[in-house]
């Protein structure tokens, strides 16, 4: 607001917009290598502290005609979320975790139960308060102007960081799991290439034994080789930057539900999403409908989507991914609808929809992600799915631009809502995107044909009896002829 008061044209503060998208994509898969490697907490830490005093220079320092300043403090802050968005996404299960040895539990159903409701509410909360907090900053900026705006947003970082670091004393309390988490089907060894690489995640150096996991297993009378733990982690620290962020990509590519689903972000992003966000608003207006009902179906799908962290938090069992994928049409359905109706009522519940589907798909995505990979490449993968997630979205509204000119509005938005539709369903059509999980179906075991009883053997034919003799023998036998 004070940059556009200021005289700044719009190409500046789009550029502004658009720094902070380009730096989270750029750095995000090296900040999930970083993550991966040190404890998670102390980079978000690290991150809101930096946006604090970002945010009061901006305060202290800007007059509103500096555009190289809000540039800069843009980049800082994209750079600050590129962090700060994975390392939630680590730090939070593991400090609900109710037990404390390590992640294991007899309960592995209950155990995914606690983590999806625990991202459920999660993002309910982020949403709730990407609801209010730009409602309270408009009347902040129109009441006192917009450094005490930005003074106030320091201060919230100030708090989320506080509030991080109080949370790293739970998250320490907690060890990490040895393996996976209970239940996912990963195997300790190498990520290989190949046909064969398809399915569970695998890590760690492929010589490692079974009594090389802890060295409790080993045979106490064998002498110790060296500790497992320490070549790991120098292993892991040798391994280049740029090695270990791109490892984060292929930690996905691995899992075939996984891949799917993130090819599935590609697409949805870069050809129906980012060309559907331009559209719409035009295609309102050309409707005859004003600012003011777009500012509320926005407000609708927000509202929505904390909704829908809620119900993606109770989605678990054998057809999670199915129920996943089936609200995830609903945001098809959203897309479609401006074009479908014009009533404010019914744009307004399909927007709601539209929310509520789409968070419920991520939370129930990020759960069966948690799941699927081990926890010490956590990092990377949170951030190759935020990456997957996100980055197109600057191409997918450039594209949309282009389109605007050689297509009229309603086309994009009809095109769009096929496109959504369409590679949902058949996204669904994977047996491991059904269930988002990598491990098969037990086949039935067929039940033994029933064992008759042996019948009893025929008892072998009795001799005769001896017929018993005339007289008894005498008390005393006598050899005839021994007198």
């Amino acid at each position: 607001m004070a940059a556009t008061q200021s005289g700044t044209t719009a190409e500046t503060i789009g550029a502004v917009f658009a720094a902070r998208f380009l730096a989270l994509g750029g750095v995000v898969l090296f900040t999930g290598a970083l993550l991966d490697r040190v404890n998670p907490v102390i980079p978000a830490v690290t991150a809101d502290a930096t946006r604090l005093f970002a945010l009061i220079g901006l305060a202290l320092f800007w007059d509103g005609r500096l555009d190289t300043v809000v540039l800069a403090v843009a980049v800082l802050i994209g750079l600050c979320e590129a962090v700060s968005e994975p390392a939630l996404l680590l730090i939070t299960p593991r400090v609900l975790r109710k037990d404390t040895d390590g992640g294991r539990t007899d309960d592995p159903a209950g155990e995914e139960a606690g983590v999806t409701a625990a991202y459920g509410l999660l993002e309910g909360m982020r949403n709730t308060s990407g609801i209010v907090g730009p409602t309270l900053a408009a009347t902040l900026v129109a009441v006192l102007g917009f450094s005490a705006g930005a003074v106030v947003a320091a201060a919230a970082f100030g708090l989320s960081a506080a509030a991080t670091r109080w949370a790293g004393a739970r998250y320490a309390a907690r060890p990490a799991a040895d393996g996976p988490v209970a239940g996912g089907p990963v195997v300790d060894g190498p990520v290989v290439d190949g046909p064969a690489a398809d399915g569970p995640v695998v890590d760690g150096p492929a010589a490692r034994g079974p009594a090389a996991d802890s060295p409790a297993k080993a045979d106490p009378a064998e002498p110790a080789t060296g500790a497992p733990e320490e070549s790991e982690e120098s292993e892991e620290s040798e391994e280049s930057l740029l090695r270990s962020a791109l490892g984060g990509l292929a930690v996905l590519w691995r899992v075939r539900w996984l891949r799917y689903v993130q090819l599935l972000a590609v697409v949805h992003v870069l050809l129906a999403v980012g060309p559907w966000m331009v559209a719409l608003p035009v295609f309102l207006l050309e409707a005859g409908h004003s600012v003011t009902v777009y500012g509320f179906v926005l407000g609708a799908f927000a509202a929505g989507t904390v909704a829908g962290a809620l119900v993606g938090g109770r989605i678990t069992g054998r057809h999670r991914g199915l129920y996943a994928l089936a609200m995830l049409g609903l945001f098809g359905v959203t897309v479609l609808a401006p074009v479908a109706t014009g009533s404010v009522l019914l744009l307004t519940a399909a927007f709601v929809a539209g929310g509520i589907g789409q968070q419920a798909f991520d939370v129930v995505k990020m759960a069966g992600l948690r799941r699927e990979v081990p926890e010490q490449l956590h990092g990377r993968a949170f951030s190759a799915d935020f990456f997957f997630s996100f980055a197109s979205l600057p191409l997918g509204q450039l594209l949309g631009a282009v389109l605007l000119r050689l297509a009229d509005a309603r086309t994009i938005m009809l095109w769009a809502a096929v496109l959504v539709l369409v590679t949902t369903a058949v996204a669904a059509l994977s047996p491991d995107a059904r269930r988002f999980s990598s491990e098969r179906e037990p086949k039935p075991v067929p039940m033994p044909e029933p064992v008759l009883p042996l019948e009893a053997p025929e008892a072998p034919p009795m001799p005769p009896p001896v017929p018993a003799l005339d007289a008894p023998f005498p008390e005393r036998a006598r050899d005839a002829g021994t007198r």
